[in-house]
């Protein structure tokens, strides 16, 4: 038993998953797998606009290398 002058607890939302196989349940696991490959890659919980600005990097990148090997 807590003090009386404790904080009530909160009550948690529990969130009830879908059935396997259908495309909310299919949807919900392709994000959480986006989301942990952008963690690995250290872009976790970043903005949007990070996420494009290094995408638009990476493909400069690429293309600058690809052009660089055709030109010789």
């Amino acid at each position: 038993m807590g003090s009386r002058g404790a904080k009530p607890r909160k009550g948690k939302r529990t969130r009830h998953l879908d059935k396997v196989g259908t495309s909310t349940e299919n949807q919900r696991l392709l994000h959480e797998e986006q989301e942990a490959v952008l963690a690995n890659v250290g872009l976790g919980g970043r903005n949007t606009w990070v996420k494009v600005t290094a995408a638009v990097v990476v493909v400069f990148v690429i293309a600058a290398l690809v052009s660089l090997i055709f030109w010789y």
